[in-house]
């Protein structure tokens, strides 16, 4: 597996952060030579390997996963659950575009979009 990307003609390093059962989470840099500062230049790219889907998110979106990562983790006990809380925490932001786990509600029916223990 090669360790850079291009996104819009622009070379990116890729740093893996997280790998859970269907999700990579992967770390994208770039420098920049220019004067001028490309409009997306650092972020984090979630990867489905199921639905083949790549998603980019940057500045606060990016923040909130990062602190939604962290909070799962601190929620789970073992490793096991803790990937199978972050596969279904993904499905739904990744589905919503709300990437702050604590902002993930229940649908109308009453349906956890996440699982319950990661929320509560």
């Amino acid at each position: 597996m090669r360790d850079y990307t291009f996104i819009n003609g622009s070379r990116f390093t890729i740093n893996n952060l997280f790998r859970s059962l269907r999700f990579d989470i992967d770390r994208l840099d770039m420098s920049w030579v220019d004067s001028e500062k490309p409009e997306f230049c650092r972020g984090l790219r979630v990867v489905d390997n199921e639905e083949s889907n790549t998603v980019t998110v940057d500045g606060v979106d990016a923040d909130n996963l990062i602190y939604s990562l962290t909070y799962i983790f601190g929620q789970e006990d073992t490793h096991d659950a803790f990937r199978v809380a972050i596969d279904e925490y993904l499905k739904v932001a990744l589905e919503t575009k709300e990437f702050l786990v604590t902002s993930q509600k229940k649908d109308p029916e009453g349906k956890p979009k996440v699982a319950e223990a990661v929320v509560h």
